[in-house]
Parts: structure tokens; C-alpha cells; sequence
């Protein structure tokens, strides 16, 4: 039999095609080893902060001595990102064996891309007998493979308009789909301070204990540190987290409200330890200094607002310039305003796939924003026109998605050995 390398694999997958709902990954789930997870489960929903927060529960309870296994999407350059244990990425050989693993379970049962990724993380994380998985939701949440799982404690990050063609087009709609990770009798943490009535709704129906930003719990940060408060719970003066901007601080604040309600007695050194080590790369990330050049994977209006109020706090004494391109369902035209007033020049091509946004669409889109622009042949090109006409004070900013990042730095380490 030939055996197919992790590409080979990943090749004959539809990674294009969203194919929504639970039946198919259930009866898998069925099947041993599937049938028998012994580890405790957090799943994390949302529109934005996901990654984040992840990370930021891993971070916390490795620091408390726990192994974990962290289940991501999508990457940046390498598959292999969405599979971590205790911080480091899964080998391709392990992959690879989960593959072939899951091809003789499912015998005729058809799998998406998606559903073979979280079958390939939960295969792994049992050869490494992992006491935690920590699963990110894809897309939305009542049909997400994620959610045919039996989680322990949920959390949705924040809920705003993104994926609307498979969510809905307004908060509560969205919400709705996203509430559907909430398991009966158990925790949900909110990350945010306006959570949708129909999640508070939901948790009644259910018996939820619904924990809130702001309501329940908070950060607030402090000079060089910041304060967490839930309840009787205090941590005073804690350092501040290599994360830049103070959203970081309520992703951060969400993911140790979740701990303490697993393992509640959790000493200040293990925060400690688990700020100093959380990293992820992408997040409005410095790569480079004269001139400043930030990556961000922001693509939607939450994620846009965040940039922008950091790049309001942090002013540039030169010009910033943009490297941009974004998918077409990302409804770019209703945020690109909020953050043309600080870009003073973009530098826009058109990605590849079928869900990019066209370059004549990009380019109407930014003329309407009122923006200055240059059209590039590619991301590449994009961004080495960018960095010759910037100065050692100029800022340089590298946007748009995971996509983007990818495409502009063409599955460079520069991002992760940095992060």
C-alpha cells in the first residue's frame, strides 16, 4: 500500500468546500476510539479572540502542571498549527497516522476537511493522553463538528456580524448559532460586556451558569500590569501579556474565569507563568522595527475597530501604509472607513481561490472609503513595494486575514519564530 505524505493527504481533502452539520462526524465519534475520550473538553466559539483565548487556556493550565492539547483554525503557513500539544505542533508522521486512522473508521461515511482535521486533533491528543482538549469552533456552533462533542465547559468570546451566509444576518441570529455549544448544567463564560438576549435566554432554559465580562468578572489594566477580579477571587497587579491591546486583556480574563471554574485554586504564579509564555502569532504583531511592519489577521468589523483603536493610541511619526487584500464575504465595505483614516497609502492585490474579492471590487471598495491606493500583482509584490517607499519612521501594516499572511510572506517562519 503507498502511503501519502501529509500533503498528499491534505490534497485530496476539499479544503474549499463549508459542508455544515453533525450527523456524519456523530456516527465517526461512535466508533472506537472515538467512543472513548477521557480528557476534559473546553470548547471556544465566536466571532473574534478565538485563537486567543485558546491559547491563553492552554498557557494557564500548562503553567498548572496539566498537558493539553489545543485544537486550532484555520493556520497561517503550516497545517500542522491547528494540532498542538502542550504548545508545540503536531509532527506530520502523527497526522498522517490520523488520517489513516480515520479512513478505516469512517468506511463510507463522507467527512469535510473540517471534520477530518478535528477527528485528526482528537486521535492525537489521545496518543498523548492529554488531561485537557481545548477545541476551537469553526463556523458558528449549533452545526459545527466541534459541537457533536460532550464539552465540559463552553465559551463564546464575543458575537458580531461575520459569515453571513451561513449564520444570519443579525446579532441575535448569530448568537443564536453560537449559544448552541452551552451544555446543560454547566459553565459558559461570555467575553464580552453586551451578551445577545438570546444566549441569557438559553442559559436559563438549560440551567447554564453564564458568567460575564464586566458583569461577573474583569480586568482592569493598571500602570505596567493590570487587575483580575471575579467574585472573591483577586489577582493584583499582574505583568502585562506580550498581547498587544487591551482586548487581550478580556481574552485573557475570559479563558482564567473558565480555569477557576475547573480548577479552582489556582496560585498567582501559575498566571504569572501563563502570561510570560502566551504567544500566537498574528495579532497585531510587530515583525520588524524602521520601519515598524504589524501583522493582523483582522477581517471583520470587531477585529477592524480593535486595530483601529490601537493604531488611534499608537501614532506613527511617519506615513502608514497597508498591504491588503480580503475575502469577498467579509462585507469589507462596511469597516474599510473605520480604518482608512488611519492608512494613508494601501498597497491591494486580489488573493488566489474562488473566495477572493476581485481587485476591480477592492479597488471600489477603497476608492468609496476615500482611500489612496496602489494596485499589486500579488501579496508578495505588495508587500516589497510597500517596505522600499517606507522610511525608518514609517509604520507598515499587513492585513486583511490568516490568508493574507500567508500570501504576503509565501509560508515564511518570520511570523512564527518571532511570535
Amino acid at each position: 500500500m503507498t502511503v501519502k505524505s501529509l500533503n498528499q493527504w491534505l490534497d485530496s481533502l476539499n479544503q474549499n468546500k463549508i459542508d455544515l452539520g453533525l450527523d456524519r462526524v456523530k456516527a465517526v465519534l461512535a466508533r472506537p476510539p472515538f467512543n472513548i475520550i477521557n480528557a476534559r473538553i473546553i470548547t471556544v466559539g465566536g466571532t473574534n479572540g478565538k485563537g486567543s483565548t485558546v491559547t491563553a487556556l492552554s498557557s494557564l493550565l500548562q503553567a498548572a502542571g496539566q498537558r493539553v492539547g489545543a485544537f486550532t483554525s484555520p493556520h497561517i503557513f503550516c497545517y500542522n498549527e491547528r494540532i498542538q500539544i502542550n504548545g508545540q505542533t503536531a509532527k506530520d508522521s502523527e497526522i498522517v497516522a490520523a488520517f489513516e486512522t480515520i479512513e478505516l473508521i469512517r468506511q463510507d461515511i463522507p467527512l469535510s476537511y473540517f471534520e477530518f482535521s478535528l477527528l485528526a486533533a482528537l486521535w492525537v491528543f489521545q496518543q498523548h493522553s492529554v488531561d485537557y482538549m481545548v477545541l476551537e469552533v469553526g463556523l458558528g456552533g449549533r452545526l459545527d463538528a466541534v459541537n457533536a462533542l460532550q464539552s465540559d465547559l463552553s465559551i463564546i468570546t464575543t458575537v458580531d456580524i461575520d459569515h453571513c451566509h451561513w449564520l444570519g444576518n443579525d446579532i441575535e441570529t448569530i448568537a443564536a448559532e453560537k449559544a448552541a455549544i452551552m451544555r446543560p448544567d454547566c459553565v459558559m463564560v461570555y467575553g464580552d460586556k453586551d451578551c445577545p438576549k438570546v444566549i441569557k435566554n438559553r442559559s436559563t432554559e438549560e440551567h447554564v451558569q453564564l458568567l460575564q465580562w464586566s458583569v461577573d468578572y474583569t480586568a482592569t489594566v493598571k500602570s505596567g500590569g493590570f487587575c483580575y477580579h471575579w467574585g472573591d477571587i483577586e489577582f493584583k497587579d499582574l505583568p502585562l501579556p506580550h498581547m498587544v491591546g487591551d482586548f487581550q486583556i478580556h481574552n485573557f480574563a475570559t479563558a482564567l474565569t473558565a480555569i477557576l471554574c475547573i480548577e479552582r485554586r489556582v496560585q498567582r504564579a501559575v498566571v504569572s507563568e501563563a502570561l510570560k509564555n502566551w504567544r500566537i502569532p498574528g495579532r497585531i504583531q510587530t515583525i520588524q522595527d524602521k520601519p515598524e511592519v504589524i501583522v493582523d489577521v483582522a477581517h471583520n468589523r470587531q477585529s477592524i475597530q480593535a486595530l483601529s483603536d490601537y493604531l488611534s493610541r499608537h501614532s506613527s511619526k511617519g506615513p502608514t501604509r497597508a498591504v491588503f487584500s480580503v475575502l469577498k464575504d467579509k462585507q469589507a465595505e462596511t469597516w474599510l472607513p473605520i480604518i482608512n483614516q488611519y492608512i494613508d497609502h494601501w498597497f491591494i492585490f486580489e488573493m488566489q481561490g474562488e473566495r477572493a474579492t476581485d481587485i476591480q471590487t477592492l479597488k471600489r471598495q477603497l476608492a468609496v472609503a476615500g482611500a489612496m491606493l496602489s494596485v499589486c500583482p500579488d501579496g508578495p509584490a505588495a508587500y516589497r513595494h510597500a517596505l522600499n517607499v517606507s522610511e525608518p519612521d514609517d509604520r507598515l501594516i499587513v492585513l486583511g486575514s490568516f490568508h493574507v499572511l500567508d500570501e504576503v510572506f509565501q509560508s515564511s517562519q518570520q511570523l512564527l519564530g518571532d511570535a
